[in-house]
């Protein structure tokens, strides 16, 4: 049984302010880790195709790694696990 000492103290209002930045800086910067990593070549791909040099598949592994990172990323701001995302 938990002793009244054990128990956590209620936030602060600034403290709360600070998570909730916090998470959403967190959470904006993944949102552009997927942008950046994954829309901007698949643009590039459709709009410059004819005249590119592009290797298919170094794009599609960054786009999956900047796709993990973002998701990752997101993750962290809100808490979430990945079991709790599978269900």
């Amino acid at each position: 049984m938990p002793v009244i000492e054990d128990l956590p103290l209620p936030l602060s209002d600034a403290k709360k302010e600070q998570i909730k930045l916090r998470a959403t800086f967190l959470n904006n910067i993944g949102i552009g880790a997927i942008l950046v990593g994954v829309f901007t070549p698949v643009t590039r791909v459709t709009l410059e195709l004819p005249v590119a040099n592009l290797d298919v598949l170094w794009i599609s592994v960054w786009m999956t790694i900047c796709f993990a990172v973002g998701l990752g990323l997101h993750s962290l701001a809100t808490g979430d696990t990945l079991a709790e995302w599978a269900g």
